[in-house]
């Protein structure tokens, strides 16, 4: 294997310690005092809506992930192009979606936070397209072309990475997503777990499966956004709620891409 840059190696280490992290340490943070409220939350948008709207959500994130204004900003014509660049380059890229993104789930957080828990039956809904948008868009920087097949579930596999709540899913998760194109993620998406388990892939089908993904969903968004529930801070927490979730989101997504984009490049990285 051909030797890593410095800047490429440094980035190889900072996923193998994003891997090696305990996830969700906002929501272990927010465990305590979100309490009762974190179920409002969830009993407010559940998970045959949340379900829903990971379905519609993949749909329009695909649609309307806008690959000509990643291009443009990178100076080049077609996605394989990227792939040339350095990868400082694509970071920055990337870089720029995530504030971006952190930016317009801020703005709409505030406006749905001001009416209290109502508003997070129209807000959970935005944030979660937002949030696969903002994933298609961070895996073009790195010129990821399968993101723009419309049978593709590899957005939604890095959903389930940035959505894991113990380190049993998220070590699931990473593997899966370094074998990505064996065709699980379509599977446990289209069939969920039953049918996928008698192939022997129940493990990782559980994973990635549409109706455990929304469980897991309402679990780790709920206690971040319970707050929001309580009028007299939703005004105040939403935008910083959601801002901070795609911000987790985006770092997930660029560390994904970023691997993904390194192993094409040099085949097997060391752990």
């Amino acid at each position: 294997m051909a030797k890593l840059l410095p800047y490429e190696r440094q980035v190889l280490r900072e996923i193998r310690e994003w891997q090696a992290e305990t996830p969700s340490w906002g929501t272990r943070l927010l465990a305590k005092p979100a309490g009762k409220a974190a179920e409002v939350v969830q009993a407010l948008v559940p998970v045959s809506a949340l379900r829903a709207a990971l379905e519609g959500a993949h749909r329009l994130a695909q649609k309307f992930s806008d690959q000509k204004s990643i291009l443009k900003r990178a100076g080049v014509h077609h996605l394989k192009d990227l792939r040339a660049l350095e990868l400082e380059r694509c970071d920055r890229i990337a870089r720029s979606v995530s504030r971006r993104s952190m930016a317009m789930a801020g703005a709409g957080g505030a406006a749905f936070g001001v009416a209290g828990a109502a508003g997070l039956i129209a807000d959970v809904p935005a944030l979660i397209t937002l949030a696969l948008r903002s994933i298609v868009r961070t895996g073009l920087c790195y010129g990821e072309d399968a993101l723009a097949d419309r049978e593709s579930r590899l957005a939604i596999g890095v959903f389930a990475l940035a959505s894991a709540n113990t380190d049993e899913e998220k070590t699931t998760a990473v593997a899966a997503l370094r074998d990505y194109g064996n065709g699980l993620l379509d599977v446990a998406w289209r069939e969920g777990i039953e049918r996928t388990a008698e192939r022997e892939l129940a493990k990782e089908a559980a994973i990635f499966s549409a109706q455990n993904l929304a469980s897991k969903l309402g679990i780790n968004i709920g206690k971040r956004k319970a707050a929001e529930a309580l009028p007299i801070f939703g005004a105040l927490v939403g935008g910083s709620v959601n801002a901070w979730y795609l911000r987790d989101v985006t770092r997930c997504a660029r560390y994904v891409f970023q691997e993904r984009w390194l192993s094409e490049k040099y085949g097997k990285l060391p752990e």
